[in-house]
Order: structure tokens, then C-alpha cells, then sequence
């Protein structure tokens, strides 16, 4: 494709040496280039009927080039260069011995400055010029001084010309060399390049713009409005009314519009206020080589992002970051449990942390589960985590997340963290004791500042999350032994629920036992039942595994019983038990949770249901202990 390049002349010999180059050239010029007349003060209005007609660049020199682009800034305009070899080329013609003037800009100047140092050439007098775009009275004034100082003979443009045959002072043109010109059409030929290129960048951005469905713009590097997709403008003809174009300086502010062409803050998300409405922003800019060309404004509805969210957060509840257990789903009626599950209530409805303590299996997360159900956040997300599962550097990147390039192996785009995760809902920390004591000190931060940073990254991000934690382990001790931090056990013990061993609650043993044996015969199609005494035997044992080690004894029973019936025979097979066991054991009553119960107002039959044992049992310790207060 050849372009169209328009080369103006205000000397005979520019146009004469730029034909030479064009015909030497032939078909490698690649551009067809018109070649027309014009000066500082000509060549805007000569120039017009080919801007019309589409010229992708204008050639020019000195001030007529700084006119023209004055005149044309959506046109490239270049510049013809003087080289050292011209200004040689103009001394040669000057007599020995001759007072000489130069008249010209810096960059000329300099380059004989230069011509002075290594070739010793005649130092001559300097009369320094400036990209005002007029200076003819600078020019005359120059001639004028010329003149006083004994200067015989002039080197300069055309346009110095004029004033020195009025003063009688000789000129030798300044001419514009072959080599000079070849390298301007040149020049203008890259620029052309560049701008196409520009111009085809620009037509998908615009695509993107268009078919974008957030409200979107773009803005050049000046921080000009170029575009805007029908979205955008239907966000803001609703507000503004039909002249929003003219307001668009209200509602993106200029010092903020720098601030994001230099690269600054240009990945915070802003919020702007335009009337009684808010919208949120991100800018992404477009960079050329090091350089941000132009920048786009994405643009939504605060209102409308915020029902993205609900939306995103019903996503998360198919997504597993639920709590599945309410406190119905908890089994037990022992006077433990009960008030656990009080507890739970109350806790529910505040913001504040929690610990929640007690042995493995006992139930903690579940516990945790359920007071998020029962709080405010039950819409959120529920994420937990075990703070033991990890080694230093994972559970800190899974706790804060990362951000790309960090380390090796990191995810393109980097790494959301729970806290994140966890936005608007609760986080769940397990094993909190077995945490890092180097992570403790940045989680006591988190919990004060409510806010993280990324690993690898600079940028604050807040975050509204609900802790609740849990450990198995006594956390004093550990205190004492500087595994945990003091202050951050103060952070987390700010409501506190103790989840009570099995041991401690041998009443909901037997109920506990039935609801696991319902569950296992409905998943594997069975119809098993407990003799008595396997329910006697299992309230007498001290489960040091708690109710996870229940279900497990109760679903290997369900899986290796052969008859219908569970019988002590089975769990002697099934626990490998060598002494033969005793099942008509006592059971073991605790008195003052039963006196506790009959000053509730608890009847015999209902403590016997809570307690696990039948009617018979109660009467039979509630006479001895009568007997021993007797005696």
C-alpha cells in the first residue's frame, strides 16, 4: 500500500533537490509524494486542498514545519534537519576573511559548534532563534544587530533573507542537502506506520468497547473522551440528561485522569458519585512500548455490582463454601449439650470471634457451622481451614492468597486467600494452636487492621469477615511454652464454647449410637438393630476419640454383623476384645445432673431419655442416694 506524502518547499532548491531524491529513488520510494510551494507564511492555506483530499504526512522546514503542525496536529508533520554537511556546504561559498553571521536555531547552531571543535572551521556570530511560530521581529532585530556589530554576510533560511537585502548585508542560503530530505520521507513513512498501526489498535479497542456490557470509555493520552459504547452513555443520559457529553469534565476529574495517563493507582478501583448515584471504576490502560497511549474507564452501577455479589455468593453455596450443619443437625439432649447449644444461640447474633475448644472429634466444626446458620452471614460464604495442614509458606499463601509471579509454580493471575473467600461470611481457623508462631503475629494484624495483603503484593485489601476458631489443644499451656502468642489468644477468646468429651455426656451415647445406625442402614440398604447390652457396653466406655470414634465402631459393626441383630458378640469379633465382656454393669449415674433436671421440672421419663438409661436405673440410685442422706 503506498501513502500519500506532501513535501512543502519555501526554496526553489528544497524542490529541486527533493525531485533528484524522488527519481533517484524510483520504485523504492513506496509513496507518492506531491511536491508543493509554501513558506512560514503561505504554506497552511497552500496545503489545505491536500489535507482535504487525505495526505497521511506533510514534509516541511524550520518554521514553516512548526506553522503547518500549529495549523494540522492530526496530520504527522516532519521536520527537514540541517546536517553538518550543509552548513560546509554554505560556508564554502563565503570569501575568506569575511564577517559572518549565522541566524538559525539551536540544533543548527550547535552542529557548527561542533564543526568548530573538530574540524577548526571560521568561529563565527551566533544570532539564536525560538520555536515561537513568528519571528519576523526577532529576525529583523537580529539583521538590525548584525549590522552594528560589522557583520558582512548572512547564513540562515529564506525567511532571514528578505530582512538582509533591506539592511544591504550579503545571504547565503542555508539549503536543505539530498541526504536531509531522504531521511524526512523516510521519517514520515514510519510515522505513517506507527499511526495506521495506532489507528488499527484503536478500531478494536473500539470493538471491545462496543460489545462490552459494563458501561466502558476510552480516553487518549491527553485525557480527550475518543469513545464511549451505548451502555455508558444510556448509564449517564439517565442521570445527567441529554448534555452529559458537555459534563463529562464533572464526572471524571482532570488531576485524576493524569494521575491514571502517568500510571498512577491506575489498578485501584474508585468509587465517583455523580448526582444521587454511585458507579464504580477500574481503569486499564493501553500501553505502547513504555508509555501509556491511551486509557479505558469500565464503568457499573454501584447497585448493579452489588447484586453481582448476592449473586456470586449463591454461586459459592453450590460451590462448597457452605455450612452444611444447623444446630438441629447436632445430636444430644445431656444437660452438656444443651448448654453448648445455648451458647450457640446467643453467640450467633453478634460479630464478635469466637474459640471453640474441647478434643478431637467432638464436634467443633459442626458447632461452628451451626452458629454461622444461625447469624446474620448465613448468606455468606462459610470457608474453613486447618491451620495444622500446612507448612509455614503454604498456609500463609492459603490464608492470604498471592500475588502472580510470587514464587515459582505460582498460578497465572495469582491467588485468591480464605480471608477473601470468606468476604461477608464467616472464617473458620481449626487447630489455631498448631499454627506457625512467625503466621500468628501477621494473623493478630488481620484480626486488628481487618485487612490483608497479598504475598508479593503492595496493595491493602479490606476485608469483612466473622472469625471463629477452634483447637483441641490447652492453649495456656502452650502460652506458657511460647508456642502461642498471649496477645493473639486474647483476639480469639472473646466468646468462648467448650465442647464437652463423650465421656462427659454418657447420656446421648445410646441416642447418638441409634441416629448413626439409621443413617449407615439408609446409605447401604440394611435393617440392623442394637441388642440392649451393646448399647450398655458402648455407654461405659471412655471414646477417646470421641463421637468421630462412635460413628466409625458403630459403621464397622453395621458392615461385618451378619444377623439382624448387633450383639455383644459382634462388637467382642468386630473391637477384637480378648477378656469377655460384662454387661450387666451399673450404669453410671450422675446425681446432681439429675437432681439438676427434677428442679427444672423434668419427669423420670424424660431424664431417663436425656441420661440414657431406663426408669428402673434412675429409681434404683435415687433410693440409695435417699438411703445414704438417711444414714
Amino acid at each position: 500500500m503506498k501513502y500519500n506524502i506532501c513535501l512543502v518547499s519555501p526554496d526553489k532548491s528544497i524542490s529541486n533537490s527533493t525531485a533528484e531524491v524522488v527519481k533517484e529513488l524510483g520504485d523504492d520510494l513506496r509513496c507518492d509524494l506531491e511536491i508543493i510551494d509554501g513558506n512560514v507564511k503561505t504554506a497552511v492555506q497552500n496545503v489545505k486542498p491536500y489535507i482535504e483530499k487525505g495526505v497521511d504526512a506533510i514534509i516541511s522546514r524550520g518554521g514553516t514545519a512548526i506553522a503547518l503542525m500549529k495549523a494540522y496536529p492530526q496530520i504527522p508533520v516532519v521536520a527537514i534537519q540541517i546536517e553538518a554537511t550543509d552548513i560546509l556546504k554554505a560556508l564554502r561559498n563565503i570569501p575568506a576573511g569575511t564577517r559572518i553571521g549565522f541566524i538559525s536555531y539551536s540544533e543548527i547552531i550547535y552542529q557548527y559548534k561542533t564543526l568548530e571543535e573538530i574540524l577548526g572551521v571560521q568561529k563565527i556570530k551566533f544570532f539564536r532563534l525560538f520555536h515561537l511560530g513568528d519571528e519576523d521581529k526577532l529576525i529583523e532585530k537580529y539583521v538590525c544587530d548584525a549590522k552594528e556589530q560589522g557583520i558582512e554576510v548572512l547564513i540562515g533560511s529564506i525567511h532571514v533573507r528578505q530582512y538582509a537585502r533591506k539592511y544591504h548585508l550579503g545571504f547565503v542560503f542555508l539549503e536543505s542537502g539530498k541526504g536531509a530530505i531522504l531521511r524526512a520521507i523516510r521519517e514520515a513513512a514510519s510515522m505513517i506506520l506507527v499511526r495506521n498501526h495506532e489507528r488499527d489498535d484503536f478500531k478494536i479497542i473500539s470493538n471491545i468497547v462496543d460489545y462490552t456490557l459494563n458501561g466502558a470509555a476510552v480516553f487518549d493520552r491527553d485525557g480527550t473522551l475518543q469513545k464511549w459504547n451505548p451502555a455508558f452513555a444510556s448509564m449517564f443520559l439517565d442521570v445527567l440528561g441529554k448534555d452529559w457529553q458537555e459534563q463529562i469534565p464533572l464526572i471524571f476529574d482532570k488531576s485524576r485522569l493524569k494521575d491514571v495517563l502517568k500510571g498512577e493507582s491506575i489498578r485501584d478501583n474508585e468509587i465517583i458519585q455523580v448526582k444521587n448515584r454511585e458507579f464504580a471504576v477500574i481503569w486499564q490502560p493501553v500501553w505502547e512500548l513504555n508509555s501509556i497511549v491511551r486509557v479505558i474507564a469500565f464503568i457499573q452501577p454501584v447497585e448493579q455490582l452489588q447484586s453481582y455479589v448476592q449473586s456470586v455468593r449463591k454461586k459459592q453455596r453450590g460451590s462448597g463454601l457452605i455450612a452444611r450443619y444447623t444446630l438441629e443437625d447436632i445430636i444430644g439432649k445431656s444437660v452438656a449439650m444443651r448448654r453448648v447449644k445455648e451458647e450457640a444461640v446467643k453467640y450467633a447474633n453478634t460479630l464478635s470471634t469466637v474459640l471453640i475448644t474441647g478434643e478431637s472429634g467432638t464436634g467443633k466444626e459442626m458447632i461452628a457451622q451451626a452458629i454461622h446458620n444461625l447469624s446474620p452471614r448465613k448468606h455468606g460464604p462459610f470457608v474453613a481451614i486447618n491451620c495444622g495442614a500446612f507448612t509455614e509458606s503454604l498456609l500463609e499463601s492459603e490464608l492470604f492468597g498471592y500475588e502472580e509471579g510470587t514464587f515459582t509454580g505460582a498460578k497465572k493471575g495469582g491467588k485468591v486467600g480464605v480471608f477473601e473467600l470468606a468476604e461477608g461470611g464467616t472464617l473458620f481457623l481449626d487447630e489455631i494452636g498448631d499454627m506457625p508462631y512467625v503466621l500468628q503475629n501477621r494473623l493478630l494484624r488481620v484480626l486488628q487492621e481487618r485487612a490483608i495483603m497479598r504475598v508479593g503484593g503492595n496493595k491493602v485489601i479490606p476485608v469483612d469477615v466473622r472469625i471463629i476458631a477452634a483447637t483441641n489443644q490447652a492453649l495456656e499451656q502452650d502460652i506458657k511454652e511460647h508456642r502461642f502468642r498471649l496477645d493473639l489468644y486474647y483476639r480469639l477468646n472473646v466468646l468462648r464454647i467448650k465442647m464437652p468429651a463423650l465421656r462427659e455426656r454418657k447420656g446421648d451415647i445410646a441416642l447418638l449410637a441409634q441416629v448413626f445406625l439409621s443413617d449407615l442402614n439408609r446409605r447401604y440398604g440394611r435393617h440392623k438393630q442394637f441388642d440392649e447390652s451393646v448399647l450398655q457396653y458402648f455407654a461405659q466406655q471412655e471414646w477417646k476419640g470421641n463421637v468421630r470414634q462412635l460413628s466409625n465402631i458403630v459403621e464397622r459393626l453395621v458392615l461385618l454383623s451378619e444377623k439382624s441383630h448387633i450383639t455383644m458378640n459382634d462388637v467382642v469379633e468386630a473391637l477384637d476384645i480378648q477378656v469377655p465382656v460384662n454387661t450387666e454393669m451399673a450404669e453410671d449415674i450422675d446425681i446432681k445432673t439429675m437432681e439438676d433436671l427434677l428442679s427444672e421440672g423434668k419427669n423420670y421419663g424424660e431424664i431417663a431419655e436425656i441420661m440414657g438409661v431406663s426408669r428402673s436405673t434412675l429409681w434404683r440410685h435415687r433410693r440409695k442416694e435417699k438411703n445414704k442422706q438417711i444414714q
